[in-house]
């Protein structure tokens, strides 16, 4: 081997890619696929401060995979999905990584960065190549794999690509290479297609491909298998068979060629951009299709719902202020503002992503010009990056994904001096890209292609008196410390601790574990970790895992008992058996069994270790097979007999283990649902449980949560215990472990543990049902509020007397204060996870909105010490033996806390700074921080100023082009109320509006952009590292539009200033919407869920609108002839609106949770048999994962009668609901609502009598007009009939959204 000279870094200053070596560029496709086939030895770097590993490295062209292996060895295998790579970088691209390891050679590095699944950051593989050529051909090799072959994938060989991967994840979980067999197949339906079988249904699949139970199954059998689950017969018979109208399939075995697709696509609608010739080559065989083929070809991406936009298409020569810009907020952060580590690799990747405005919050410290979340001088909760490391990745990824001009988005926080510094930052990164002096703009903002590949600086302007006002509040201290009860001594809950100079403020109870709930816990109680091939055998009813022998036997006896009571004296139990550990043996394994006589024998079940893993045999191996697993031993002797201590017998029925939980005082085997809420209603605590048993043998555990009732369904697979997605081995091995460990996070991310068994009691016959009905909540407890209603702060400690009372310390904020109606001069109020309890008003003085505002820990905060008029000391030694050190703090009215700690050191750091804080002098006024002129010079065409009182005429007069308006998301709706609001449309085509995140959302989440959107703000500032609703749909307006170049123009009625969100007669032409859900592939929802279809259109109002639940099924059915089998939505803005397709289901607590979306403007849709392909929250496609939809739509003019009907119908609806909600109704709103009604019955009748009369002016045939006319019939009795209902009350809509009327069948 050759060796290698260490040599001196000197590329970590790299601000641009590397060009690779002219004759390494030269590869074409197969050489570079050859070079990565036959692979090469490698050094994986494993990180900072780590030895790097000899590995040797791969590519799979079957599977589409990556492989790595261990140096010399085929046992251990890790492998890379070669679609999911992001980026490959070469030598100093990967600067961060060189500047942590000076060891690594940058001429062999090489950094894979692939993605994984619902994750936001790219994970890293990096290694070192044998020599810097080697680096080179695997960079440029894995380059042009990703763009020339994966981009390329046929639907057929992707379906190949999934089949073949099988074999290496068996590979990876057993660590071997070896046939695949039936045991195999199951993990196959389970793992990789999500489709759950048992032993029997098992076998039959076995048996449709004439294969036995011990038979090596081939991947030829894998794929017929997949393709004969995911064929839906059905599907084809109703829509495309015998019964549809145009039939292609008259029988199953019919096929069709060109000329039967043509005519197809003609009546589809929209054209293909593949033709029928392409699509029959595609998908089929000697120019046919059959039916499989035909449905292939629907699922594809050949056939998707969207418009191919792959190039930019909107004209980029009008000025900026004419576009929506994608816009980043927090860029910096990777997750929320609590827990996540600031990261360049976000810029990095929401660079990627086509953003074209990220954020830079720039702080002074130590002379270091730093970026992290706090907007008060240091970092809140986020950890610090290097602004020099932001900028080097900012100048190179800039312009990757297309060259139009990169905003920088700076909150400034530095001193005069380090301005100066941070532009010579700018200057020496950024170089030719920055944009240092104005472009000739003619008097307005300047156009995409005249500031190509430059980056813009949006900051405040420096003028002669201007001045940035920022409050001088500092934080001193920022930790993790542990807080004593005031109820409990010893009892010590982790909190977040914030030091300013005149408070310590702390946060709710943290989300991890207490100290003694760790130390306590007891591993037997645990989830399972199932080896999933090793470990087959813990589902099954046969095994008992750690029973006593005593006890096993006992169970056997009685198992006799009961079945010749039910069966007769006669009954044959030869062959029944059961599988236990052996007692005091771990790993040791005892088959129990009965013999001819009902006699009960036991023999061990050997074991023995090969290659690393073990192998089990109950005779011995010269005589007969050994055994991977306990599940295939028993499958063979279920087959084939055995031999021992003279016995020889076949294992015949399991012997189940007997229910043991059943003396549990939790389980109540009888309850139903009402008695089940009313007896939890006695214990109004957080955590109040009980387990009731339902039909079919499932399993309901019930617990109260932030005052809701949360259902969460158990069920048993075999002898296991399923919540969720986690086994255990018992049921109260399951209770066991939740009263240790949270089961449930609420929305207000208070964490539920189950506290307190509720006993079965006897209920009082006269209590009403009605009443356990009242307040039952599903919906997963109360949602989040950014601001609370009404706070107040508690002036003295107060201990509750009774269960309904607070108890709180003086400091304490007290949330959703409201006055007690029951009780005079009480008022009621939520403190940490105590909820809607009582205190007396006195105590507690209003908490104002500054205060509000400058809380560091806003909604998380528990508590404010106030330190001016408190002393404190510490104790070395503190009583409990998890908490050693602690601190007092006592308030001048002799209030107490106890701040613990696990080193002396700590606490003396805590009591130092403590002691600093009380000698601290908080200033009266704001300082001033004034812009430095070389920095100020920087900022042109993004001039931050404050924004006005309201958009009238004199106040936008007072903004150039050159100026931009930022505010918070709360700003922005208060201007809508406000009279003048609606100007900001006019305002916004000459100047920027960004509007980004109240800075309380400290989970990072995002606000609904539409609305923004709508009134011209150009800059929609989002946390692109949360995958929420709001965010998706911001990836729907930039990702499938124009290039996915991070600007979209404005449609040109909002740029002529003729449309008004206000106004609902200044949309254009509006469109009618038909969507009918056909079927969906690959729907990974949770075990037992159904999949749930949500369409959402988000327009100038929105509201979703579900199908009903569908089967679980690897191919799922909705609906088609049902009264929901069609949803009609009215879109008044098509060039505005977008479209949103969402798969849902329910996990274990009955909380939504989505399996995929897919969502894109409306103007790109196809009409017609459409594939919806899915993706996760991070825009990520889902592999294989596919609905089928049958879209209609139909254009409606401004004054068209249609839509005017269908107008009013929407508004009957509204106020409908509108009403039902409502506390009191008065007699003008009824008035109104029937006005409507009137209005809208006159329409719909005039509309029946043209069609029957034939007056022309929509001729239809007999039929046709029969079927229009019993339509408009019920959706005219639909109306009435809510009509007829409300009374003093109100029938709540099934819809929430406006809907349109049933597609009549003869619009074509």
């Amino acid at each position: 081997m050759v060796l290698r000279k260490k040599k001196q870094v000197s590329n970590v200053q790299i601000t641009s890619f590397i060009e690779l070596d002219d004759g390494v560029l030269a590869m074409g496709v197969n050489s570079c696929l050859e070079f990565v086939k036959e692979g090469q030895n490698i050094e994986q770097i494993m990180g900072e401060n780590q030895q790097p590993q000899k590995k040797f490295l791969r590519f799979d062209e079957e599977s589409h995979l990556l492989l790595i292996k261990d140096f010399g060895s085929s046992q251990k295998l890790d492998t890379i999905h070669v679609e999911d790579i992001k980026e490959v970088r070469y030598a100093g691209e990967s600067f961060l990584l060189v500047a942590q390891n000076p060891s690594i050679l940058t001429d062999l590095l090489v950094s894979v960065k692939f993605r994984t699944e619902d994750c936001f950051l790219w994970k890293t593989f990096s290694f070192e190549a044998f020599t810097p050529e080697d680096a080179q051909k695997w960079v440029h090799s894995l380059r042009k794999l990703k763009r020339a072959e994966v981009i390329s994938l046929t639907p057929t060989r992707k379906k190949e690509i999934l089949i073949q991967r099988f074999p290496y994840y068996l590979h990876m979980l057993s660590s071997e290479s070896r046939p695949l067999n039936a045991k195999d197949l199951k993990l196959f339906l389970c793992d990789i297609l999500n489709y759950k079988v048992g032993t029997e249904e098992l076998n039959s699949i076995m048996r449709t491909e004439g294969l036995e139970d011990d038979a090596e199954v081939s991947l030829k059998n894998l794929m017929n298998i997949y393709d004969r689950l995911t064929f839906d017969p059905e599907l084809i018979r109703q829509h495309f068979g015998p019964e549809s109208a145009n039939p292609l399939f008259p029988t199953p075995t019919d096929q069709i060629g060109v000329e039967e697709l043509q005519e197809f696509m003609d009546r589809d609608g929209e054209l293909s951009a593949v033709t029928p010739d392409n699509i029959v080559k595609l998908f089929g065989r000697d120019g046919k299709l059959t039916s499989s083929q035909f449905l292939d070809y629907l699922y594809s991406d050949v056939n998707e719902i969207l418009s191919t936009r792959n190039d930019v298409r909107d004209l980029m020569d009008s000025p900026l202020s004419h576009y929506w810009i994608a816009s980043s907020h927090n860029t910096y952060l990777p997750g929320n503002q609590v827990a996540s580590k600031s990261s360049v690799e976000a810029y990095i990747q929401v660079l990627l992503s086509g953003c074209k405005c990220v954020e830079l919050d720039v702080f002074g410290l130590n002379k270091k010009i730093m970026i992290f979340h706090g907007t008060i001088g240091v970092p809140l909760f986020s950890t610090m990056i290097y602004a020099e490391d932001v900028l080097k990745a900012i100048a190179m990824y800039a312009f990757k994904v297309s060259p139009y001009p990169l905003i920088l988005s700076i909150e400034n926080h530095l001193k005069p001096e380090l301005q100066e510094e941070f532009a010579k930052l700018l200057k020496r990164i950024l170089g030719d890209k920055l944009l240092t002096s104005p472009v000739e703009d003619g008097g307005r903002l300047p156009s995409p292609n005249m500031l190509l590949n430059k980056i813009l600086i949006k900051d405040k302007k420096s003028t002669k008196d201007s001045f940035d006002m920022m409050p001088d509040q500092s934080v001193l201290k920022r930790d993790k410390v542990y807080f004593e009860s005031s109820t409990k001594a010893n009892d010590w809950s982790e909190r977040v601790a914030i030091l300013t100079p005149d408070s310590l403020y702390y946060s709710h109870q943290d989300t991890t574990d207490s100290l003694r709930e760790r130390s306590n816990a007891i591993s037997a109680n645990r989830p399972i970790q199932e080896n999933k091939l090793s470990d087959l055998h813990l589902a099954e009813p046969w095994y008992w895992g750690d029973s006593e022998r005593e006890e096993a036997e006992r169970t056997v006896t009685n198992y006799v008992k009961k079945m010749r009571r039910e069966q007769g004296p006669d009954v044959q139990l030869a062959g029944d058996f059961a599988i236990r550990l052996k007692t005091g043996c771990k790993g040791e394994y005892v088959l129990q069994f009965l013999d001819g006589n009902s006699g009960q024998q036991k023999i061990k079940i050997h074991s023995r270790y090969e290659r690393g893993l073990p192998r089990y045999y109950i005779e011995d191996p010269p005589r007969a097979p050994s055994f991977d697993c306990l599940y295939s031993l028993v499958k063979h002797y279920q087959r084939n007999a055995f031999s021992v201590k003279k016995v020889k017998m076949i294992l015949k029925r399991p012997i189940e283990e007997p229910r043991k939980f059943e003396k549990e005082i939790w389980f109540h085997p009888a309850a139903t649902l009402v008695d089940s809420e009313r007896r939890l209603r006695k214990h109004p605590v957080n955590g109040a449980f009980l387990v009731r048993e339902e039909p079919a043998n499932n399993f309901r555990l019930m617990f109260r949560a932030e005052g809701a009732f949360k259902r969460c369904k158990i069920r048993q697979d075999g002898r296991l215990w399923v919540i969720g997605n986690s086994k255990f081995e018992g049921l109260s091995q399951l209770i066991n472990y939740y009263q240790k460990f949270p089961i449930y996070t609420t929305k207000n991310n208070q964490q539920i543990k189950l506290t307190r068994p509720v006993e079965m009691s006897e209920l009082d016959p006269h209590e009403a049902e009605s009443e356990a009905l009242q307040d039952r909540n599903y919906v997963g407890g109360d949602e989040l509020r950014d601001r609370p209603e009404e706070m107040y702060e508690a002036e003295e400690d107060y201990n509750g007397r009774n269960e309904d009372e607070l108890t709180f310390l003086r400091g304490a904020i007290i949330q959703n204060v409201t006055e007690d109606t029951e009780k005079v001069g009480w008022c009621i109020g939520d403190y940490g996870p105590r909820k809607r309890k009582r205190f007396p008003k006195y105590l507690v003085r209003l908490y104002e909105d500054e205060e509000w505002y400058n809380n560091p820990l806003g909604n998380m905060c528990d508590g404010v010490i106030p330190l001016r008029t408190s002393t404190h000391k510490k104790l070395a030694v503190c009583d409990n033996r998890f908490i050693p050190h602690y601190l007092t703090i006592r308030g001048d009215g002799g209030e107490e806390w106890r701040l613990g700690f696990l080193s002396y050191e700590q606490m003396d750091e805590w009591s130092t700074a403590i002691t600093k804080a009380r000698k601290h002098k908080v200033p009266t006024e704001k300082h001033k921080t004034k812009r430095a002129a070389d920095y100020s010079a920087l900022v042109i065409y993004a001039q931050s100023r404050p924004a006005p009182s309201d958009f009238t005429k004199d106040e936008m007069a007072r903004y150039t082009y050159k100026e931009m308006c930022s505010f918070d998301e709360n700003k922005f709706e208060s201007f809508l109320k406000k009279p003048h609001g609606g100007n900001m449309i006019k305002f916004s085509n000459s100047s920027f509006l960004r509007v980004y995140p109240w800075k309380m959302r400290m989970s990072s989440s995002n606000f609904e952009p539409m609305t923004p959107w709508m009134y011209g703000c150009q800059l929609v500032a989002l946390n692109y590292q949360t995958p929420d609703t709001p965010m998706q749909v911001n990836w729907g307006r930039f990702a499938h539009t124009n290039g996915g170049c991070g600007y979209v123009r404005k449609p040109a009625d909002m740029l002529d200033c003729k449309f008004n969100p206000r106004q609902l007669d200044t949309c254009p032409d509006s469109v009618a919407l038909f969507i009918t859900i056909m079927g969906g592939r690959m729907l990974f929802t949770e075990a037992g869920s159904q999949p749930r279809v949500r369409v959402t259109l988000e327009d100038l109002d929105s509201a979703p609108q579900d199908f009903p639940p569908a089967e679980v099924s690897l191919t799922p059915r909705w609906d088609w002839e049902g009264p929901k089998s069609v949803i009609s939505l009215l879109c008044l803005n098509p060039s505005i609106a977008i479209l949103r397709f969402e798969v849902r289901d329910v996990n274990a607590f009955d909380d939504e949770r989505l399996v995929g979306h897919c969502t894109f403007p409306v103007a790109q849709l196809r009409p017609g048999y459409r594939c919806v392909r899915l993706y996760d929250g991070f825009g990520h496609e889902r592999l294989m994962s596919r609905l089928l939809v049958h879209v209609e739509k139909e254009s409606l003019k401004a004054h068209d009668p249609e839509r005017e009907m269908m107008m009013l119908r929407r508004d009957i609806l509204q106020l409908n609901d509108y009403l039902h909600d409502a506390k009191h109704v008065t007699e003008e709103e009824l008035e109104r609502l029937q006005g409507l009604e009137k209005g809208y019955f006159g329409m719909v009748f005039d509309r029946l009598r043209a069609e029957m009369n034939g007056d022309g002016t929509c001729p239809r045939s007999n039929s046709e007009s029969l079927t229009l006319q019993k339509q408009r019939s019920d959706e005219t009795e639909e109306v009435h009939r809510r009509t007829l209902s409300r009374g003093k009350t109100y029938v709540r809509m099934s819809i929430k959204r406006p809907s349109l009327p049933k597609r009549p069948m003869s619009i074509r």
